[in-house]
């Protein structure tokens, strides 16, 4: 699927490895926030869905990638 889109899967990993930075990053933000913020809420949102659709993209993924992943 991933070659559909014109990528390959050496870019698809790095935009999941990317994606799932912008995630934790979201992640803190939310914990350290005296109030909720539903802007930060909605970003974390997309970034979680598109984090998704990317490891849909992807297929099967390598042990070794996955546990990058999960870090």
């Amino acid at each position: 699927m991933a070659q559909a889109f014109g990528f390959d899967q050496d870019e698809l990993k790095m935009l999941l490895v990317a994606v799932r930075q912008m995630r934790r990053t979201f992640a803190a933000a939310r914990k350290t926030a005296p109030e909720p913020q539903p802007a930060v809420d909605a970003y974390a949102r997309l970034y979680d869905g598109l984090y998704a659709k990317l490891l849909d993209m992807a297929g099967p993924l390598p042990a070794a990638i996955e546990d990058v992943l999960e870090k």
